[in-house]
């Protein structure tokens, strides 16, 4: 699996980011359904978990559009990498 969190940052001489973050983000959140909206300066993307006919909000991250547009290109190359792979399902040994 490729990590693509080094390519988010803008294109600048390296430099270390320690990022401190408490056990509950950790563990993440998972999410079926994301809204998309924009505004003048910034976009906001809304993560949701939807099960049957509810849905609750899961996570919102407010993004400045260059942040937004870093984010695009990342999730784009992700996209590219997956489809370039190939995935086979295992046969069964299941006997009629």
């Amino acid at each position: 699996m490729t990590n693509e969190t080094n390519k988010i940052m803008p294109e600048q001489p390296q430099q270390q980011l320690n990022v401190k973050a408490q056990d509950k983000l950790l563990r993440g959140h998972y999410a079926n359904i994301v809204s998309v909206t924009s505004q003048e300066r910034e976009v906001v993307i809304d993560f949701i978990n939807r099960v049957g006919p509810d849905g609750q909000l899961v996570s919102r991250v407010i993004l400045n559009r260059f942040t937004a547009q870093e984010l695009v290109q990342v999730l784009q190359n992700v996209m590219q990498q997956w489809e370039k792979m190939k995935y086979e399902v295992p046969p069964t040994d299941e006997k009629k």
